[in-house]
């Protein structure tokens, strides 16, 4: 019985001339002593229109030539001797190129560039130093236009798991889709490209969460690529799609990918470990190593490329492993990587991409300017109210969790005070009063984790022109009111009710627009720190320290004078003096005149108190809006 033929039998060696000679049997021609596209060559400018004029997306935007020459890329670093100037170089003079309807796949090893790569020409990072150039159909770009033709698929699925995938479908196409598109328009291009990602078997799936099972890892996947492809970008890049996935579903994944750059996307993207399978996938492959370029060019002369300097890829091996490994400078027996970079720059390979490049300078259509319309900020604010609302509502640590604490404890606090028990004097009462004050409100915290989530998300938006700033912080805001309402209703009544306290309105008032407060710190921390336990350690400390200068263990009148500052700047203490007072301010009996007095509470000016409160709750939410603006753009 014959053997089982090899998937990747090595091809024979091929000389330089033989390889362009294999170049010009697939679509290229000589003309003037260079190797370029002839009229039927896939990387030819009329077959690229040809192929996009030909695309399943009707409303296809432009056929967009994506290109970089040169790009190199440095961060700051420590000076030595060696290295005076104190920088370090992330990517060396990388060139490469890649048309409407072909898939390019960055590979290497870890600490490569790979993601650095495809972070600049996604236009991401925000930091460093880069030189060289990235060009659009042969001029370099202009970053509206840019921003315009291109959508970026982050290697985290940042999604929301309370919503299924046709709600998360058609909020994102409200966002992304200007105020000119119909909603009958909408949900018929939220309908084209579920299909297209094969995504309409689960259009009413939860995505899923800790609380609740969703999506699998694969079809989060897809959910994350088609919400980019609702603006129906002509360059989609993405940084490892397959990242966390096993073998079958990134090959699914892929698949879809793959199909995209059969209706006329073009498609750029870093991957670690390809299956065989996927391999076979890639139209063009750049393989880097310590930053510099050991091979840019076709898939299907990758293999003659390194036959021809002494590297032969064995039979039945995964070429994408056997090149990642032979470029892996990890280990001592590694390869001389300066020979083969040297050796890729002598190719006829690298030579045909310089003249391919120097071709789309003269024969490419230039882009008009194109500026990307996002949707109005009405529009944004009603989908952000809607999403945060129901968002709210169906994760049940973002409220539900913490309705049932404050339950539990407001009905301690009222029974533990029960009017009808004649052991407490009023005196007793401050320690209660304290307690709602500090505790509940320190409780804020549980917030953080489910914030943080939100913040993911807002940055993957706000970075593909999605949203504005100020719309999602004011719909933010609003959309927290009702869940807080609803717990301080419940918590008043239970303490009131069952204390006996005094001052209902005033109570729920001050209790109200404490938690507001509170949440909206807790909301300037979230997004100051990178990890929510961070996040959560240090609104414990802030709380710890307000609840130490409020009043209470210490009255004001006794505070150090170097300490007073904190009394002032904590919200705490105008919160607990309103409700000390407005519970005594007609009580008659000397024990109650001699608690003000013991506090320093006398005259307490109520209505400023809340002020004080408004005026805690616009501060914060000022500053969220600032954070939110500087430090969260989607680039880094």
């Amino acid at each position: 019985m014959a053997s089982p033929a090899a998937p990747y039998a090595v091809m024979p060696e091929m000389s330089p001339p033989i390889l362009e000679r294999s170049m010009l049997e697939s679509g290229y021609t000589r003309e003037s002593g260079r190797t370029v596209p002839n009229g039927t060559s896939d990387y030819s400018s009329d077959s690229l229109h040809r192929r996009c004029i030909a695309a399943k997306y009707e409303e296809f935007m432009n056929p967009c030539v994506l290109s970089w020459t040169d790009l190199s890329y440095a961060v700051p670093g420590k000076k030595t001797a060696k290295n005076p100037y104190g920088k370090k170089t992330i990517l060396h003079k990388v060139s490469g190129r890649s048309a409407p309807g072909e898939l390019t796949a960055i590979m290497g090893p870890s600490g490569s560039g790979k993601t650095t790569l495809v972070d600049l020409l996604a236009d991401r990072l925000s930091t460093g130093q880069m030189t060289g150039t990235i060009e659009l159909n042969g001029s370099e770009r202009v970053t509206k236009t840019f921003r315009a033709v291109t959508s970026y698929v982050a290697q985290e699925d940042t999604l929301l798991g309370s919503f299924t995938v046709v709600e998360t479908m058609n909020m994102a196409a409200r966002l992304s889709l200007p105020n000119s598109v119909v909603m009958t328009d909408i949900h018929s291009r939220v309908e084209s490209v579920m299909d297209a990602m094969g995504l309409g078997a689960c259009r009413n799936t939860l995505v899923g969460d800790i609380f609740r099972k969703g999506l699998s890892g694969g079809q989060k996947r897809r959910l994350s690529i088609a919400i980019e492809l609702l603006s129906n970008p002509s360059i989609l890049i993405l940084d490892e799609p397959t990242s966390g996935l096993d073998s079958s579903s990134a090959h699914n994944v892929m698949k879809y990918i793959l199909k995209l750059c059969g209706e006329g996307k073009n498609v750029v993207c870093t991957i670690h470990q390809p299956s065989s399978l996927v391999y076979d996938m890639f139209t063009n492959v750049v393989l880097l190593s310590g930053g510099e370029t050991v091979y840019y060019g076709s898939r299907t002369y990758m293999i003659p490329h390194f036959s021809g300097v002494g590297f032969n890829c064995p039979k039945y091996m995964n070429p994408a492993e056997y090149f990642v490994n032979l470029v892996n400078t990890d280990f001592e027996d590694h390869v001389d990587i300066t020979k083969l970079v040297h050796a890729y720059k002598q190719s006829t390979v690298k030579k045909l991409l310089l003249d391919q490049l120097a071709a789309d300078r003269t024969t490419l259509q230039h882009l008009p300017d194109i500026e990307l319309q996002p949707s109005s900020a009405m529009r944004q604010f009603s989908v952000l109210m809607y999403r945060n609302l129901v968002n709210n509502i169906r994760n049940p640590g973002i409220y539900w969790i913490r309705l049932f604490m404050y339950f539990c404890l407001s009905f301690m606090v009222g029974t533990m005070y029960l009017s009808s028990n004649d052991d407490l004097t009023e005196e007793d009462l401050i320690p209660m009063l304290f307690y709602v004050q500090a505790f509940l409100v320190f409780m804020s915290v549980a917030v953080l984790p489910f914030f943080i989530e939100q913040r993911a998300v807002f940055a993957r938006e706000r970075a593909n022109s999605s949203l504005s700033v100020v719309s999602y912080v004011c719909a933010n805001f609003l959309a927290t009111l009702p869940g807080i309402f609803l717990i301080v209703v419940m918590s008043t009544a239970l303490v009131v009710l069952l204390a006996g306290l005094n001052a209902f309105e005033y109570f729920l008032l001050n209790l109200f627009l404490s938690l507001v407060v509170a949440e909206s710190m807790m909301h300037v921390i979230g997004a100051a720190v990178p990890h929510y336990i961070i996040g959560i350690a240090l609104g414990a400390g802030v709380f710890g320290m307000f609840m130490l200068c409020e009043g209470f263990m210490v009255p004001r009148d006794s505070i150090p004078d170097y300490w007073i500052w904190g009394y002032y700047l904590a919200f705490h203490s105008y919160s607990f003096e309103s409700f000390v007072f407005k519970q005594f301010e007609n009580e008659t009996s000397d024990e109650a005149r001699a608690i003000l007095k013991k506090y320093g509470m006398e005259d307490v000016d109520v209505p400023k108190d809340m002020l004080y409160l408004v005026g805690y709750i616009a501060v914060f939410q000022l500053i969220f809006m600032f954070i939110l603006w500087k430090f969260h753009t989607g680039r880094r």
